[in-house]
């Protein structure tokens, strides 16, 4: 019980019940007059609140076990804000937070319920990438019922760039209020840790289950399954390399100091493989590398003026370094669960968790772009990141999207392999250590 510190979010306690149950009963009173006064989108968001903040005391059948009243109160917060009237907020950090809070109770019920396994670190990092992922989200799915059955929940008039100004402080507020809530549920997480162990116990799980699906041989290595031999991966390479030298001296040449940096900074990324495998005897498999250097490589061909004549250049681009940033999350964190028993993840949960991780590092993405504008309009520098207006950045984040799933619903199973070697790697790094 004291590793699995999620348990402590639920209270059996008569003070907590009567606190939650009046704030419950007052989110219960909001749903119904959100629906009778047609807001659908607060309604069904509220109900969705309630039927989380349920969920416990309705699988134990005991309606004096719920999560602490004040998280329910983070959640309720906005909920009732935006009943009363949006004049209460003076921004929407309020809400992300809410967002976080329920992100929380999500993973805690997701590893109660369920066969995941996750310790509270994992659930922190879960309840950041969740805000971020739905902010991202949110604004995407709004855009594209603007642009396709003509509604006006971003598109409303206003200019391309005041409405991206706007979208980028909502996903500077999820970020803030992302990390505010992992640094309260950290500090949480440990306070609650020195007190007594809560007397709620949960039906075993199956322990089995993780031991057959890590033990499992994993697939082959994707160049093998694809019948690309190692040569020609190493030919592939070194006509990258020629064309980043040809890309650096033209840009000197030129006197474009973007096309030289950016040609320059992909050409040392080509070496770091062989680097971390000589220093650190970290393995990688060849195709993944390859994979991986050709996204920066078409983000360097794109400063040769490709982003403005290659039709869907920029939508290319980032759908390729989308898929990338999944598989490395795929592997970094399937590697971990390898490794770990405090962590077990299934197909079915990493599925969701490589989504929200991309959408997550996609509006980290956006905010670095905008930021960077700022800084070269404010210090009249070179342009090297460019937003062009709000369609833009939701485009990017579609095809963003898009290249996650390709890899959480095709690529998981072929990556497995590196996953098991970076496991591997941990567990003797480790070993060394210890012996230390």
């Amino acid at each position: 019980m004291d590793r699995d510190k999620l348990r402590e979010l639920l209270l059996d306690t008569y003070r907590n019940a009567i606190l939650s149950w009046i704030i419950l009963l007052a989110l219960v009173f909001l749903t119904f007059m959100n629906f009778m006064n047609g807001r659908y989108a607060w309604g069904i968001l509220s109900a969705f609140v309630i039927c989380i903040i349920l969920l416990p005391a309705l699988f134990f059948k005991n309606l004096s076990i719920m999560p602490p009243w004040y998280l329910i109160l983070l959640v309720a917060l906005p909920i009732v804000g935006n009943a009363i009237g949006y004049h209460l907020f003076f921004s929407s950090i309020p809400n992300y937070i809410s967002v976080a809070t329920i992100a929380l109770l999500v993973a805690a019920e997701i590893n109660w319920f369920t066969s995941v396994k996750m310790d509270h670190m994992f659930a922190i990092l879960f309840v950041f990438i969740t805000t971020l992922a739905i902010s991202g989200l949110w604004h995407l799915m709004q855009w594209l019922l603007d642009i396709n059955i003509g509604t006006a929940f971003i598109l409303d008039g206003r200019s391309q760039e005041t409405i991206n100004t706007e979208v980028m402080n909502e996903f500077m507020y999820a970020t803030v209020a992302g990390i505010i809530a992992g640094l309260i549920f950290g500090w949480y997480f440990k306070s609650r840790g020195k007190s007594t162990p809560n007397s709620i116990r949960f039906p075993s799980k199956n322990e089995d289950l993780t031991s057959i699906d890590t033990s499992t041989r994993p697939p082959a290595p994707i160049h093998k399954l694809l019948g690309i031999s190692a040569r020609k991966l190493e030919l592939a390479m070194r006509i990258m390399q020629a064309s980043l030298l040809i890309m650096m001296l033209a840009g000197i040449f030129w006197k474009d100091a973007q096309v030289a940096l950016n040609a320059i900074a992909v050409f040392a990324i080509t070496f770091l493989p062989n680097i971390l495998t000589r220093k650190y005897n970290i393995p990688y498999d060849p195709f993944l590398m390859l994979w991986a250097i050709l996204a920066v490589f078409m983000h360097a061909l794109g400063a040769l003026s490709f982003y403005e004549t290659v039709a869907r250049w920029d939508n290319l681009t980032h759908a390729l370094s989308a898929s990338v940033i999944a598989a490395a999350g795929y592997v970094i964190i399937r590697a971990i669960d390898i490794y770990t028993d405090e962590l077990y993840i299934p197909p079915r949960f990493m599925f969701v968790f490589i989504l929200l991780f991309v959408l997550a590092a996609g509006v980290i993405w956006e905010i670095l772009e905008f930021l960077t504008d700022e800084m070269v309009v404010k210090f009249e520098m070179d342009a090297f990141l460019t937003q062009y207006g709000i369609s833009d950045t939701m485009r990017d984040m579609f095809f963003d999207l898009l290249g996650a799933l390709a890899v959480a619903a095709w690529g998981t199973a072929y990556l497995s392999d590196i996953s098991y070697r970076l496991a591997r790697r941990i567990e003797a790094f480790s070993a060394s250590r210890n012996e230390k």
